[in-house]
């Protein structure tokens, strides 16, 4: 987190008048604007097929598709039988082949309903597989409605976050702006019940106190101060320092930002965060490889 000596000197800003247009703009320039890069979004038939991931359902899907085969087996439809046993091989090697391993389950889903679908132009309805099918998709289906349902309503919640206004002082007058118009250097007015939009540091304070959970988990509200202008100290036990998304829950202030945008401490988490599901997924890969050498 940057001084409040650096941003004074680096932008024409000051406690008692704010940053003029022109500092507004020369701000956005050298450090951005107030946005977080959104995290990457699974596409809905990604999430919808890793609900056959599951244990339970691997095992009804095997199931399924074995009762099919046995019954067209028994019914002499040995064509169609010996057509679904192929494709069972034939994708299973492609899929460990390929490193696809995790898209066995949504194959056999597929093939499972493949060959009901030929059982029955064949003259024979697979009754019993069919019913585990039937089980199979009112569980993933419901898991996949639910969670669709919490994904909808948390992008309702960070619409309505977009639209939450901040007073700023600029050119010595008070101003109600986006969110995300904020940059660095703006002095931003504090009261209770505002949420703080970057991070900062404090140049005014009375009797101020700040719920810093989101951050620490902590759920008392720890009482914040000013700070000396060379103070290059940082973190959140610091009585000077403020972070994007805490909630001011009593007293007011008065905070210059230091901050913008990913820069901020919530949008380095955010973005560790996303780079942590990558590795995963490229260390799953990697596993994956590893244990098909290991077989041959």
């Amino acid at each position: 987190m940057r001084t409040l000596s650096d941003i004074f000197q680096k932008l024409p800003t000051t406690p008692e008048t704010g940053l003029s247009a022109e500092g507004v703009a020369l701000s956005r320039q050298q450090f951005g604007e107030n946005r977080l890069t959104p995290l990457p979004r699974e596409p809905i038939w990604k999430k919808f097929l890793e609900k056959f991931d599951e244990p339970i359902i691997k095992i009804l899907l095997a199931a399924a598709l074995l009762s099919m085969v046995v019954d067209l087996f028994k019914g002499k439809a040995y064509a169609v039988g010996g057509v679904a046993v192929g494709l069972l091989i034939v994708g299973l090697i492609g899929a460990y082949a390929t490193k696809r391993a995790s898209w066995v389950p949504s194959f056999l889903f597929g093939l499972a309903l493949l060959t009901f679908f030929m059982g029955l132009f064949s003259g024979h309805v697979l009754v019993e597989g069919l019913a585990v099918m039937v089980a199979v998709i009112l569980a993933t289906g419901v898991a996949f409605l639910s969670e669709y349902k919490s994904d909808r309503e948390f992008e309702v919640l960070n619409a309505q976050k977009d639209s939450i206004k901040v007073k700023v002082l600029r050119g010595g007058e008070i101003h109600q702006i986006p969110l995300e118009a904020v940059v660095v250097g703006d002095a931003v007015v504090l009261e209770m019940g505002d949420e703080i939009p970057a991070d900062g540091r404090l140049v005014k304070a009375k009797d101020l106190h700040v719920d810093q959970s989101l951050m620490t988990g902590e759920s008392e509200a720890v009482k914040k101060g000013v700070g000396p202008v060379e103070d290059a100290a940082e973190g959140t036990d610091k009585p000077g320092c403020l972070y994007r998304g805490t909630q001011i829950v009593d007293g007011m202030g008065e905070m210059i930002v230091t901050e913008v945008g990913d820069s901020t401490y919530l949008g380095q988490i955010a973005q560790k965060l996303s780079a942590e599901e990558e590795e995963d997924e490229d260390e799953a890969a990697a596993d994956d490889e590893t244990k098909r050498v290991k077989r041959k």
